[in-house]
């Protein structure tokens, strides 16, 4: 068997035909939007979208978990295709069916369409994602690369908000049955877009690509699939005997991708997640981080908008409202986050995750107060939540990639995508569930059970990201030994 030595930086170069110039970088940043656009619409409308379709809540969390597993586990290899057969190609190919899918899902006449269909949007979103900074990386000149990668990261925020503003904004007008398939139309005809002016965007690809781990992208697949699907159904798959059989399914697929990871390293071969890399204490922390970080921040934003719509008696224009305040602060912490850094250091992301704890537990404190807290009492502890969640996200993605040896800086921002992903998956399923169970057993039924739902299941993140702030703590400072 052929082995491959693992590369060193200069060995994975790009040697582009000409620079990434402003318009190119723009048309980039306009077809990544509708990635994060559509988590964000759909979990505005998923109270819509069981409604129309006629399914429970388990069904309608499914929708949006289908999205981001298949969108994690295509991510592991997809900025290896980008580096062998051209990044500007497989980006095409993504949007395109990106777009496809979206159509052919607003078309969707029932929950298993729909689903396979959103699997679909995940494999395209996955497919391009990691072209967008790769393109940006290894084309850019130096001043362009900079802005790109900044407004890469703030684009993340911007488009979940833009499309929760497009889903309320369009729901209200057509209705809940044509609402959120309009939505997933419009979302697809963003990238469409983006298609039309690609010529701005130079091709490129990887002097030295290197090998596909297929098989270890296959039984990685696999594994979330194993674990994510019975997390969302719960009992409704049928009692806890096939949830328990898929469950243990899952970690038996997952022991062996771990084993076939080690056993290729040892090959001197580079597989989908070395496990050198994770040897280093930063970058493992970092990546612990980054799933607790996310698994709360997905959780939140589909909890947040079924308290809204269920229990405060507003539609989805009105849940998207009362994040605004949110999502503003988020984003103009995010770009202003190197001033509070020079300030802070080492101890922003300490800080702001205690912060955040402190804020949850008060978020539910109000809601499960006697009169069930209103909207407007809220709104100042969102507006600090947003500021923490900037103040974690930038220093906990930058850790991860700092701290990773050169050759290895486009796995470990794979790694970090792909966990991203699938934190966003996982805290629909887990903490979704632990909402809504809590919700249905409070008397009076899963209605009048929805403040109490939000306020265990925002506990329990208050505890994820006290967690997140021990293991930054224990970061040590960049260039400790």
């Amino acid at each position: 068997m052929t082995t491959q030595t693992i590369p060193t930086a200069h060995a994975v170069a790009s040697h582009p035909a000409r620079a990434l110039t402003g318009a190119g970088l723009a048309v980039l940043l306009v077809a990544y939007l509708p990635v994060n656009m559509t988590f964000g619409s759909v979990n505005l409308l998923e109270p819509a979208i069981t409604d129309d379709l006629g399914v429970t809540v388990s069904g309608g969390q499914l929708v949006l978990s289908a999205y981001t597993t298949a969108f994690a586990a295509t991510l592991v290899v997809a900025g290896r295709l980008g580096d062998r057969f051209g990044r500007r190609r497989l980006l095409a190919i993504g949007v395109g069916a990106f777009g496809v899918a979206s159509v052919l899902a607003a078309l969707a006449p029932n929950l298993v369409t729909l689903v396979a269909l959103r699997a679909v949007l995940g494999i395209a979103a996955g497919l391009f994602t990691p072209q967008v900074l790769s393109i940006i990386q290894s084309t850019a000149p130096e001043k362009l690369r900079a802005l790109g990668v900044t407004l890469f990261a703030a684009i993340s925020g911007i488009a979940t908000v833009t499309g929760q503003l497009l889903a309320g904004a369009v729901a209200q007008a057509a209705g809940d049955h044509w609402g959120w398939r309009l939505v997933q139309i419009l979302t697809g005809t963003i990238g469409a877009v983006a298609l039309l002016a690609l010529r701005t965007v130079p091709e490129s690809r990887s002097t030295a690509p290197l090998a596909l781990d297929l098989r270890g992208a296959a039984l990685l697949g696999a594994g979330l699939l194993l674990v994510v699907v019975p997390l969302t159904l719960g009992t409704s798959a049928g009692g806890p005997a096939p949830v328990l059989a898929m469950l243990a399914a899952g970690g038996a697929v997952l022991a062996v991708f771990v084993r076939s990871q080690r056993a290729a390293e040892r090959r001197d071969e580079l597989p989908v997640v070395p496990p050198s890399v994770l040897r280093t204490p930063a970058v493992r922390q970092g990546l612990i981080m980054t799933l607790l970080f996310f698994t709360g921040y997905g959780a939140f934003l589909y909890e947040f908008s079924a308290l809204c719509q269920g229990a405060f008696g507003v539609d989805a224009w009105g849940a998207v409202v009362l994040l605004l305040g949110f999502g503003a602060a988020f984003v103009v912490t995010a770009l202003a986050l190197p001033a509070v850094e020079r300030r802070t250091g080492r101890w922003t992301m300490t800080g702001a995750a205690i912060g955040q704890a402190a804020v949850l537990l008060g978020l539910a404190f109000i809601v499960n107060g006697a009169d069930g807290g209103s909207p407007s009492a809220l709104q100042p502890l969102l507006i600090v939540l947003g500021v923490t969640q900037a103040l974690m996200y930038g220093p906990v993605l930058r850790t991860v990639l700092s701290r990773t040896p050169t050759w290895a800086a486009g796995v470990a921002g794979g790694l970090f995508t792909t966990l991203q992903q699938l934190g966003l998956g996982l805290g629909v399923a887990l903490l979704g569930g632990v909402f809504h169970a809590v919700a249905t057993a409070t008397a009076g039924g899963p209605a009048a059970g929805l403040p109490h739902g939000f306020a265990v299941a925002v506990t329990v993140q208050a505890a994820l990201a006290l967690a997140f702030a021990f293991l930054a703590a224990r970061i040590a400072p960049a260039g400790a030994a």
